[in-house]
């Protein structure tokens, strides 16, 4: 797993030890990623071993193997009342589906929508008839 440069010269400079990167369920496409620094060291978390990290990283064991070779950058927006927002944006092979502002993504295909053309074409008949 690798760190966008300004997420670790923040966290460098804040002197934080230890990181718990972790999914949690959001809009659009279902699965967001964060970083928090205040939490419990418990069995049920991995410690990643990154080459000259200065703190230690940490992730939920049920989802280690989805941060191989992930890439996660820090972006900062103002959201709907201009105060600053931090989203973070997860990138790796694994991910399938990414919403519009690319914060929110999916490891599964997105279902694609079972047509009926029969249906479609008696709309389209039915319209045609009010022109």
């Amino acid at each position: 797993m690798k760190l966008d440069k300004s997420t670790v010269l923040d966290l460098m400079n804040r002197k934080v030890e230890k990181i718990l990167v972790y999914f949690y369920d959001a809009w659009c496409s279902g699965t967001k990623v964060n970083i928090k620094e205040d939490f419990e060291i418990t069995a049920d978390l991995n410690k990643l071993e990154l080459k000259s990290s200065p703190f230690d990283v940490y992730v939920e064991k049920i989802d280690a193997d989805k941060f191989i070779w992930a890439v996660i950058t820090k972006t900062v927006t103002a959201d709907h009342t201009w105060k600053e927002k931090i989203r973070y944006i997860f990138s790796n092979e694994q991910v399938k589906d990414r919403c519009g502002c690319g914060s929110s993504f999916s490891f599964w295909d997105k279902k694609k929508p079972k047509i009926d053309i029969n249906k479609l074409k008696d709309l389209k008949n039915k319209f045609k008839k009010w022109e």
